[in-house]
């Protein structure tokens, strides 16, 4: 499948769920919103991956088996940015944000 530039509506979903994900603080403090955001992540990936590439739908995938096989492992993924990472590449490649060596 190639891929698809976002539409307004799939821009504004990563952006606001990348914004919600920055917001949590780490450790206990954040526990209570890791479950429900990563739902919502693994939500809007769903919606918007679709013209993604095979490598960056394989991550959300791998994400998500670990999340229900080490959960430990991946609140670790979790507070590092791995997700909002994700999303970030998913905005780059469908033409909506430039990329960081395009900035420099």
């Amino acid at each position: 499948m190639g891929m698809t530039r976002l539409s307004d509506v799939e821009t504004e979903q990563l952006r606001d769920i990348r914004s919600r994900l920055n917001r949590v603080p780490k450790g206990q403090l954040g526990d209570k919103s890791v479950g429900p955001l990563s739902k919502g992540f693994f939500d809007v990936c769903e919606r918007t991956f679709g013209g993604a590439p095979a490598e960056l739908r394989r991550e959300v995938a791998e994400l998500a088996a670990l999340k229900a096989a080490d959960p430990a492992a991946f609140r670790k993924a979790f507070d590092a940015g791995a997700l909002q990472a994700i999303v970030t590449r998913r905005l780059v490649i469908g033409g909506r944000e430039r990329s960081s060596e395009e900035l420099t």
